[in-house]
């Protein structure tokens, strides 16, 4: 743990205490918004998480921080320790992650592992659900995840900050921001250290953990972000941005009571999770009305994976034991152009070519390269007819070619299809004055099927299918988002998505083995439900709730797994004095399916408390619990999550 370099206690006394600093600015450059969507109202579509939500909550990495916004459902892959999350029904393959608008999830299999990236240096996170910028690109089938940066607003400033975790666990984080007239700089670096996490005590033990510290849980990640701007004018902005990450993690062992015929045993751990990013965005105004905005962007991925015998972790005797190596990289740019037509029509449209590439190879075997290429053309227009009513229309053209492809099994070439798709997509928006938005939104989306999708043997377990068509989606979604009294605000929003060309494991395509088709037709039908009251300046109560009713039409004995029916987050922020805020907070969820043969996960709530001292010179002391009634809890099956866990954290503002 970092320390204070004075005594602590005697200043808890001091008769002056700051309150905290603002949320840093958000790097303009980097959000996708629809047409004009602080006039229009459309900015009602997208769901923010902000940097002191974040930090209030002290949401760590990503995806604990994503799981603050309602209709967005925590998700752990534990055969793979990967975290991610679904967003009303969607994974991270239908819904993908940016950084500034710069797709960042893997060319492979479309995920990203969101416990890898750290939030210390967001500014805010955008989720646009279903209804999404029609400039965002390709796959956006559930939506689009936007990490945004932060800006310097003052010739310097920054954050610094060291915390502790029980078990053996460290954080610590640094923001630097530099400003002058045309030019900006802002550094940001964090590492995560993490030997363990402690179970439950009312973990039974199996034959795989036996309880205490989770075995083979420890992660380690670094990361450092820099990013150089330039403002030759009051219109015009050019930044350069550079992304470095370097992770490793082991995998706790299954430790549920499945059969063992159906227990996965995975001695695994993966020694390198790095990735880089380089990417370029710009502004240019080339007139009162019309402007064109540039990314260029470069993203690689390189990946270990080392899979054992055993719980020694020192035999590696194929099938099961084997060094697995992947090699990504994604070269990329789009171009915007917007123009006014009118004081009441704002017209954008963006031309996106994204080229992936992903090599692969096990110790001492061949390597296998495989090639993708898509272009997308996305247009919006926004109306106001009214100074209360606008409509924005829009639609996106995309497709994708097969460069390269092989079989993994025998060396040979495989083809494919080119793919494309066409995602119309209308909004009307209706603003109350001083108050909030009515919105009714229907939008088709797509998702290309990833190279994994195609390609991948599923070590052993499935043959490929090279002509998977994307997925398909329709969404439809009314709602209301602002405040309803003085000081009462609320987020309302009752959703369907009805999801066709779903790919779908197709069991005994040869004996033994399955194949991915897409031969799925499900629903999504939900609602969204938040609610902000700050009577005053001493209480803030919060609370998100989110029903999700999920339906496979065309197998109905197929179970769709991973998100719960109900899910609740609630918190209160009371502050007895300026210098002390109390945060408890709770969250709920119901039962999941986690097998699609049926088998569940049971419902938990989980109760956290935290405490918060604010001393002299924007100085910040907090700490606390997690899970503290130390609830036995699992998100996905023979998984649980860490049981009572304490944390401290010291951070300083300037």
């Amino acid at each position: 743990m970092t320390h204070a370099p004075r005594p602590l206690l005697p200043l808890l006394f001091l008769p002056f205490f700051s309150l905290a600093a603002a949320d840093p600015q958000p790097f303009e450059l980097g959000e996708v918004v629809i047409t004009a969507d602080t006039i229009s109202g459309a900015e009602a579509m997208t769901t923010r998480v902000t940097a002191s939500d974040i930090r209030k909550f002290e949401r760590t990495d990503l995806s604990e921080a994503l799981r603050l916004s309602p209709g967005v459902f925590g998700n752990n892959n534990g055969p793979r320790n990967e975290s991610g999350v679904y967003v009303r029904g969607f994974d991270l393959r239908q819904t993908p992650v940016f950084i500034d608008g710069i797709p960042v999830y893997v060319p492979y299999d479309g995920y990203v592992d969101l416990r890898r990236f750290s939030s210390a240096d967001v500014a805010e996170i955008s989720i646009s659900k279903g209804f999404s910028s029609a400039t965002y690109g390709p796959n956006t089938l559930g939506g689009a995840i936007n990490i945004v940066s932060r800006k310097p607003e003052k010739p310097f400033e920054g954050d610094l900050l060291g915390g502790w975790m029980q078990e053996g666990g460290y954080i610590g984080t640094a923001n630097l921001g530099f400003r002058s007239e045309h030019w900006y700089l802002q550094l940001g670096g964090s590492f995560t250290d993490v030997d363990s996490y402690r179970m439950s005590k009312d973990f039974v033990p199996t034959a795989t953990e036996n309880g205490g510290t989770r075995d083979n849980a420890y992660r380690e990640d670094w990361r450092v972000s820099a990013k150089l701007g330039y403002m030759p004018n009051k219109t015009d902005e050019y930044a350069l941005g550079y992304i470095w990450q370097r992770g490793e993690k082991g995998n706790p062992v299954y430790a549920g009571n499945l059969p063992a015929a159906q227990q996965p045993r995975r001695f695994w751990r993966w020694p390198q999770w790095d990735k880089q990013t380089i990417y370029f965005i710009g502004h240019t105004q080339l007139g009162k009305d019309t402007w064109i905005k540039e990314r260029l962007y470069y993203d690689r991925f390189i990946n270990s994976l080392f899979a054992y015998n055993n719980a020694a972790y020192n035999t590696q005797n194929p099938p099961a034991g084997f060094q697995s190596y992947y090699d990504d990289y994604t070269l990329g740019g789009s171009l915007e152009f917007g123009t006014k037509l009118s004081d009441k029509n704002t017209l954008k449209a963006a031309l996106h070519g994204k080229f992936d590439r992903h090599t692969e190879h096990n110790q001492g075997a061949p390597y296998y390269t495989f090639e993708d290429r898509a272009y997308s053309l996305g247009i919006e227009d926004t109306h106001q007819f009214t100074e209360r009513f606008s409509v924005t229309l829009g639609a996106s053209y995309d497709r994708r070619d097969v460069l390269e492809a092989v079989d993994t099994n025998n060396g040979n070439g495989l083809g494919g299809d080119s793919f494309s798709a066409f995602n119309p997509q209308l909004g009307l928006f209706y603003k109350l004055p001083e108050r909030g938005t009515f919105h009714a939104t229907v939008a088709q989306k797509s998702r290309f099927p990833t190279i994994k999708d195609r390609y991948s043997y599923r070590l052993g377990a499935a043959i490929p299918n090279p002509n998977l068509e994307p997925e398909r989606a329709v969404h439809y979604d009314i709602g209301y988002d602002g405040k309803v009294a003085k000081h009462l605000s609320i987020h309302a929003s009752l959703f369907a998505a009805m999801i066709e060309d779903t790919i779908q494991r197709v069991a005994n395509v040869l004996p033994g083995t399955f194949q991915l088709q897409n031969v799925g037709k499900s629903r999504n039908l939900g609602t969204e439900l938040g609610f902000d009251y700050k009577p005053c300046d001493a209480l803030q109560l919060g609370l998100n709730y989110t029903y999700l009713d999920r339906k496979n039409i065309s197998q109905p004995q197929v179970k769709l797994i991973d998100t719960p029916r109900h899910a609740l987050f609630t918190y209160a922020d009371i502050r007895p004095v300026k210098w002390l805020s109390i945060i408890p907070s709770a969250e709920y969820s119901s039962a999941r399916w986690a097998l699609t043969t049926g088998a569940e996960v049971g419902a938990y709530a989980v109760m956290n408390l935290k405490a918060v001292v604010r001393l002299p010179g924007e100085t910040t002391l907090s700490f606390g619990v997690n899970n503290l009634a130390d609830r036995n809890y699992a998100v996905t099956e023979g998984y649980f999550e860490a049981g009572r866990t304490l944390f401290a954290n010291l951070q300083l503002k300037f």
